[in-house]
C-alpha cells in the first residue's frame, strides 16, 4: 500500500509565497500613500480650531494667490520658483523653538501655494554643516547671512532676509506669518523700482566698497529688495527721469545748485515724486530751498551725547529715543528695540518757522536725549552747551514730510515724499549693519517707494492648557480608561479556560 501523501508539503510554499506578496503589497501601498501625502495637490487639511490658528489668513492666502499669477507658466517651470531656506546655524533652545513654529507656518504656505497646481513655494534646510552648496550660493549672490538670521525667502534674483527679531513680538508672540507674507510681496514684486543716487557733490558712492564712503553693501541690499539703482547727476539733466521711483541724496560734501534745487522741488511738487536726503555735519549742502516747500529744517549743527548710556563701546552714538506716535519708519525700531548708530549726526527737525499748509503732514522721527545739544560751533574745543546759540535737547535727528494726494491735476496716487536724516553714516559700508541702520534705511526706501505694505497679522501666542482634576477625579478617570481593556483580557481569559477544558 503506498505511503499517504502529504499534502502540506505542497501548500507551504504556496503559502509563503502569498505571505511574500502580501507583505510586498503592504509596503508598497504604504510607500505610495505616503508618496502622495507628501505632494501638496493630494493634501487635505481641515483647520476646525476656532481661531483658525493652523490656517494662513486671508491676507496671506490672497498675497499667495496674487504671487502665483505671477509665477513661470508652464509645466514644472514654476516648481521651486520662491524657495524659504530656513537657516539652522543657531542651535540654541530659544532659535530651535521659533525654526520649529516657523516650520509649520511655512508647510501652509507650500500648501495654498499647490492649491490649482504643483506649489511653487519650496523649503529647504540650511547651515550647521547642512546642505553648505545653497548657503554659499545664496551668500555669493545676495550676501553671507550673520548669526541673526532665521530665514531666507528668494525668488530669481531677489533674496529677503529675516532675522529672528522680526519673528517674535517682544512679549513672546510669534509674528511670523506677517514677516514671511510682508517678504514674499517684496522679492515676488513684477517691477523694479528705479533708484536713483545724486552724484557730483561728493556723494557716498553707490557702487564703491570703501568702508566710510561706499554704499556697496546698501546698494545689494536694495537689489535684493527688487530695486534697480542708477545714478543721477542733476547739473546735466533737464528734470529727474520720468521713471524714478525715488531719488536718494547721500551724504553730499558741496551744495547743490539753485538749478538743480529746481529740478528736485519740481520733481517732489509737481509730479509726486519720493527723495532721501541723508546729511552730515559741518557740510554745506545747499539743499534748504527744497527742504524750507517741506517744513524741514537741518541747521549746520553737530550732536552732542553726554549721557554715556547713549553710547556704544567704540564711542558712536546709539539713538533710541522715537517718537511716541508709532510710523511706519520707526515701527521696525520700535518693536526690535533697535538703536540707530553713528558717530557724527546733525539735526534734522520740523521747521517751526514755515508757513501753514493744509496738504502738508511732518513727523519727527528721533531724537537724542534731554541730556544733548546741538552744537554750532564745529570748532570751539573743549564743546559746553551755550544757551544763546545751541540748540537743547532732545534734538530731533530724522523726519520725514508728506504732502497729501492730487495736489496736481492729472496727478493721481500718493503725493510727494520727503525723508531727511542728519547723518549718511547708517547708510555706509561701515555702519549699515550695526543696530538698526540697515533696517531703517531699507524701511525708508520701501516707505518712500509704497512697497512697505502695511501687512498688519496678529501675533499668535503658543496655546495653553491646564487640566485640574482631584484625586478621585483621577482614579475615575484611569478606570474609564482601564474598563475595555480588563474586560477583553477577562473575556480571553474565560475562553482560555473553557477550550482546555473541553
Amino acid at each position: 500500500m503506498a505511503p499517504l501523501r502529504d499534502d502540506f508539503g505542497s501548500v507551504r510554499p504556496i503559502r509563503r509565497l502569498n505571505r511574500l506578496t502580501q507583505a510586498l503589497l503592504a509596503i508598497a501601498l504604504a510607500l505610495v500613500v505616503n508618496f502622495l501625502a507628501s505632494l501638496p495637490e493630494f493634501r487635505l487639511r481641515q483647520d476646525i480650531t476656532s481661531d483658525r490658528r493652523h490656517s494662513l489668513a486671508p491676507e496671506s492666502a490672497e498675497t499667495v494667490r496674487a504671487a502665483g499669477r505671477r509665477s513661470p507658466v508652464g509645466v514644472g517651470r514654476n516648481q521651486g520658483w520662491v524657495k524659504a531656506v530656513l537657516v539652522t546655524n543657531d542651535s540654541s533652545e530659544p532659535a530651535q523653538v521659533v525654526r520649529s513654529r516657523l516650520l509649520k507656518l511655512l508647510d501652509s504656505y507650500v500648501v495654498e501655494s499647490g492649491r490649482g497646481g504643483p506649489a511653487w513655494f519650496a523649503i529647504e534646510l540650511a547651515g550647521a554643516g547642512r546642505n553648505a552648496p545653497l548657503l554659499s550660493e545664496l551668500a555669493a549672490r545676495h550676501g553671507a547671512p550673520d548669526a541673526s538670521i532665521a530665514l531666507i525667502l528668494s525668488c530669481g534674483p531677489r533674496a529677503k532676509y529675516i532675522s529672528y527679531r522680526e519673528l517674535v513680538t517682544k512679549e513672546g508672540g510669534f509674528r511670523g506669518e506677517e514677516a514671511v507674507t510682508a517678504a514674499l510681496i517684496e522679492v515676488t514684486e513684477d517691477k523694479a523700482a528705479i533708484c536713483y543716487v545724486t552724484m557730483g557733490h561728493g556723494e557716498l558712492g553707490i557702487e564703491d566698497a570703501l568702508p566710510e564712503r561706499g554704499m556697496s553693501l546698501l546698494s545689494r541690499q536694495l537689489r535684493n529688495r527688487n530695486f534697480e539703482v542708477r545714478q543721477l547727476n542733476l547739473a546735466t539733466v533737464a528734470e529727474v527721469p520720468r521713471d524714478a521711483a525715488m531719488v536718494l541724496i547721500a551724504g553730499p560734501t558741496t551744495p547743490f545748485s539753485a538749478s538743480e534745487n529746481a529740478r528736485l522741488k519740481n520733481y517732489l511738487y509737481e509730479r509726486n515724486g519720493r527723495v532721501l536726503a541723508m546729511l552730515d555735519p559741518g557740510r554745506e549742502h545747499g539743499l534748504e530751498p527744497t527742504l524750507a516747500d517741506w517744513a524741514i529744517f537741518s541747521p549746520d549743527a553737530e550732536l552732542q551725547e553726554p549721557d554715556p548710556a547713549r553710547r556704544t563701546t567704540d564711542g558712536d552714538i546709539a539713538l533710541i529715543r522715537l517718537e511716541e506716535k508709532e510710523h511706519p519708519l520707526t515701527k521696525v525700531l520700535k518693536e526690535q528695540n533697535l538703536p540707530l548708530i553713528a558717530s557724527r549726526i546733525r539735526p534734522a527737525r520740523f521747521d517751526e518757522g514755515s508757513a501753514p499748509d493744509s496738504t502738508l503732514g511732518v513727523w519727527q522721527l528721533v531724537f537724542s536725549s534731554d541730556a544733548a545739544w546741538g552744537e554750532t560751533d564745529l570748532v570751539r574745543r573743549p564743546v559746553r552747551f551755550d544757551p544763546d546759540r545751541d540748540q537743547a535737547g532732545p534734538v530731533c535727528l530724522a523726519a520725514a514730510a508728506e504732502r497729501a494726494t492730487g495736489i496736481r491735476k492729472g496727478v493721481g496716487g500718493m503725493g510727494g515724499r520727503l525723508v531727511v536724516i542728519g547723518t549718511s553714516q547708517i547708510a555706509a559700508n561701515q555702519r549699515l549693519n550695526r543696530g538698526g541702520n540697515r533696517a531703517f534705511v531699507t524701511q525708508c526706501a520701501a516707505w518712500l517707494t509704497d512697497r512697505d505694505r502695511a501687512i498688519s497679522l496678529p501675533a499668535r501666542a503658543e496655546g495653553e492648557y491646564q487640566l485640574n482634576a482631584t484625586a478621585s477625579d483621577f482614579w475615575a478617570l484611569a478606570l474609564r480608561f482601564s474598563l475595555i481593556p480588563l474586560a477583553i483580557l477577562a473575556v480571553g481569559l474565560a475562553v482560555s479556560v473553557w477550550r482546555r477544558r473541553s
